[in-house]
């Protein structure tokens, strides 16, 4: 089955809960990029974990691994379980791929194993494996809050031809979420309270939303991101990378969640493939690794094939 990546329309980061981890507020949306995963229930009551990319941990610190144990958990039952994933979504990028092969893996088990669990009872194992892992579970186009656990379905924006850029360096979340707070403290980046209208709240009032692919045609500051400051101080490459976007004919462009992966979005396929051809031949920074994919509806997003 497919496991799609994801982008951040619109990330805000309000600020530290008592909890420690960040409040946020974003638009995501599911897009056609994925890995493969593949379940098969087996005898020994051990789950085994494999990956065609040899850096991508296998043991219970992999979020599809620790998705098959909290589910197993949940149901008081040990079946033994292989899952076979095939990587092509970029690690360290912002794409969301081990938060996706979470929801995959607990979407597959779900049908496997005939629990017919309902959405939100899914959607609450994920928040114990990862604060993505819920968005994936629903997918398509919706709003997100809290630390990523709530997440309100939004009608599906129209299909949007994309290029994600990857430079040859990842961002570690953790550190971006950091440094955003030291900037924030030294009076460099100001700080989103529940106070003020979000980002996040003003694109998805913005025509009804239904309009979205038009408004981000032409309005290209509708689209932004709070972890983008403290990424591009560390990685300068990021923003030439969304400069050439925009200079390929990218309408908008914005780096993917914490990063370091880059999206634009093109009005037609055939600008999105030429400004691809265009990054392949000169990079801002090499080697980048560059995909041509598109929007992905709910319907889509949560198909097991």
């Amino acid at each position: 089955m497919r496991s799609f990546a994801k982008v951040n329309l619109i990330l805000d980061v309000l600020g530290t809960r008592p909890d420690g981890y960040h409040a946020i507020e974003s638009v995501m949306q599911t897009i056609g990029l994925h890995d493969t995963i593949s379940l098969t229930i087996s005898e020994g009551g051990t789950i085994r974990l494999s990956c065609d990319v040899p850096s991508i941990p296998t043991d219970e610190s992999n979020l599809a691994h620790r998705a098959a144990s909290v589910l197993f958990e949940s149901r008081g039952i040990s079946p033994g379980l292989d899952i076979r994933i095939e990587k092509r979504i970029p690690a360290e990028a912002g794409l969301g791929g081990g938060s996706s092969n979470a929801a995959a893996v607990l979407r597959g088990l779900d049908r496997l194993l005939e629990l017919r669990l309902p959405c939100e009872e899914m959607c609450a194992l994920g928040a114990r494996v990862g604060s993505d892992v819920p968005f994936f579970v629903v997918g398509g186009t919706a709003f997100v809050s809290g630390r990523g656990e709530r997440v309100d379905p939004l009608p599906d924006i129209p299909p949007m031809p994309m290029v994600i850029v990857k430079p040859p360096f990842g961002v570690s979340t953790p550190w971006s979420y950091r440094r955003l707070d030291e900037m924030r403290a030294a009076g460099d980046q100001s700080e989103v309270t529940g106070e003020r209208e979000t980002a996040s709240r003003r694109i998805v009032e913005y025509a009804g939303f239904r309009t979205l692919q038009s408004a981000v045609c032409s309005l290209r500051s509708l689209l932004s991101n709070d972890l983008e400051a403290p990424a591009i101080e560390q990685h300068p490459e990021i923003e030439e990378i969304k400069a050439t976007l925009i200079a390929s004919g990218a309408s908008a462009a914005l780096m993917c969640g914490s990063g370091s992966a880059v999206f634009g979005l093109f009005e037609t396929d055939d600008r999105a493939r030429a400004a691809a051809d265009s990054f392949v031949a000169a990079p801002p920074c090499r080697p980048c690794l560059v995909f041509v994919t598109r929007t992905v509806t709910r319907e889509e997003a949560v198909r097991i094939e």
